[in-house]
């Protein structure tokens, strides 16, 4: 049963659900999500149906009128007394100045940007964008988790019969390591000593000081073995290496050189050292 379908269809969870600790979790996550969302969407419709007060246009040249006084009434025969023209206003002094301590009035809005009921709709639908992508972010993140858990459940499975069909087989990055070195004659770390070039030009003959041997457990102060011509970093004396050498072999199959190459490589190999000890080569299996 999906916990995020349960939270938004409001169905109740079976017994088995409601057993299972991580399900409850999700499904109140879920369940909380939802709210945010319905609440979100109420808003919303809040906005949207709220209209500002209807406010009535003022006819201007009525209110003129009625606050006009009227004029004098006159007596029969008696000529109309001529009006004089208003005079303009005095510009007061210091006209243009704004007194100290006054506030300057609120600038007009920038054309283009939305007010009032504009406004509100925009930061609405803003508010249910981000809801709706914050739900389905988190639905999407459930699932993924969901369809992880899943697939490393059905890949230990499937592990777990493979071992079960190999009888006891060990398998996995350590028994190759472990078999690796099974496979190996030669496991040791040292500096080089000298350098030889070989009759063909594709090998060169290295000489080793052996500082620390790993298989045999205790080899020789010094220990010689072929390398590719195209080797890198080419070999010279001096470098501080690590090298493996194959059973039945005498070229080198791993050429380590530098300190940070030869702590990440004798990392391994003390890991997988014992359990190599128990491990066969099989047929074909030396590196």
């Amino acid at each position: 049963m999906d916990a995020l379908m349960a939270a938004i269809t409001g169905e109740p969870l079976p017994e088995e659900a409601r057993r299972d600790p991580a399900f409850l979790a999700e499904h109140r996550a879920a369940e909380a999500d939802v709210v945010l969302l319905k609440d979100e969407l109420a808003w919303l419709a809040e906005a949207l149906a709220g209209d500002p007060a209807d406010s009535k246009p003022v006819d201007r040249e009525a209110a003129d009128k009625e606050a006009r006084p009227a004029p004098e009434a006159l007596a029969p025969g008696e000529p109309a007394r001529p009006v004089p023209p208003p005079r303009p206003p005095r510009r007061p002094l210091g006209a243009g100045r704004r007194p100290a301590g006054t506030a300057r009035p609120p600038r007009p809005p920038r054309p283009g940007r939305p007010t009032g009921p504009r406004r509100a709709l925009r930061i609405a639908l803003g508010s249910l964008a981000g809801a709706a992508a914050f739900v389905l972010a988190v639905g999407f993140g459930w699932m993924v988790t969901h369809s992880a858990g899943s697939v490393d459940d059905s890949g230990a499975a499937s592990a777990a019969d493979r071992n079960g069909k190999a009888s006891g087989a060990e398998t996995g990055p350590s028994a190759g390591l472990a078999r690796e070195l099974a496979c190996s004659r030669l496991v040791v770390e040292g500096r080089v000593a000298k350098v030889e070039p070989e009759k063909s030009p594709l090998w060169s003959r290295i000489t080793l000081t052996v500082t620390r041997s790993y298989k045999p457990a205790h080899g020789p102060a010094e220990v010689t073995f072929q390398l590719a011509g195209g080797a890198q970093p080419p070999p010279r004396t001096g470098q501080h290496v690590l090298v493996t050498v194959g059973a039945g072999r005498r070229n080198a199959s791993l050429w380590a050189v530098g300190d940070a190459r030869v702590a990440v490589n004798r990392a391994w190999i003390t890991e997988a050292l014992p359990q190599s000890r128990h491990t066969t080569c099989a047929p074909g299996g030396s590196p």
